[in-house]
């Protein structure tokens, strides 16, 4: 599976999503607990800034991330993360923080996964409806079932939340949205 390109893909998708946002939606709550739209848009920069750098060999760019320049930011530092990962910077052995080292191939899995997911809970926090490419969401879903159920990945203060159940009819979006613990319909909070 060719996750640069899955994830070239995803970071168009949640591009288009980042790039919608209005000005009075960057303090609406989201999916993910105690995070705002503005947060997730923030997190998704750092991921890429500091992900390209390990890639790259180089110190991190730091991008403004004020409302004003928050789609640009965003814009940027995705190009800058899929220009970085090349066949070298999936050898590499990264400092994933507190899930400590792992292999750059696990590295763009894992942030392909958490890329097209918050493209999701973005436009859950919109009141948009999400639209799923299938192929994405299969291959995510994939990355995420690998995930421990155990602290840091899961539950308070994890990177994800513990698995909920997804509607009988779900499809892999849906299915990839409940593994990682949010609900479909999401649950509204303001």
């Amino acid at each position: 599976m060719d996750f640069l390109a899955l994830t070239t893909r995803a970071h168009h998708a949640t591009g288009t999503t980042i790039a919608g946002i209005g000005a009075d939606d960057w303090d609406r709550s989201t999916p993910c607990a105690e995070w705002t739209v503005r947060d997730i848009v923030k997190h998704l920069i750092d991921n890429n800034e500091r992900a390209a750098a390990q890639a790259a060999g180089r110190p991190r760019t730091t991008r403004s991330t004020t409302v004003d320049n928050l789609v640009n930011a965003y814009e940027e530092s995705s190009a800058e993360f899929l220009a970085a990962f090349d066949g070298q910077a999936l050898k590499k052995t990264f400092d994933f923080g507190k899930f400590g080292p792992l292999p750059g191939k696990n590295v763009l899995a894992v942030l392909f996964a958490d890329n097209l997911v918050h493209g999701w809970d973005l436009d859950a926090a919109l009141g948009r409806a999400h639209r799923w490419d299938d192929e994405l969401a299969t291959a995510a879903l994939g990355v995420a079932s690998r995930f421990p159920d155990v602290a840091p990945v899961r539950g308070p203060g994890g990177a994800f939340d513990h698995a909920v159940e997804a509607p009988p009819d779900a499809g892999p979006g849906e299915r990839l949205i409940a593994l990682l613990g949010r609900s479909t319909p999401p649950i509204p909070r303001r």
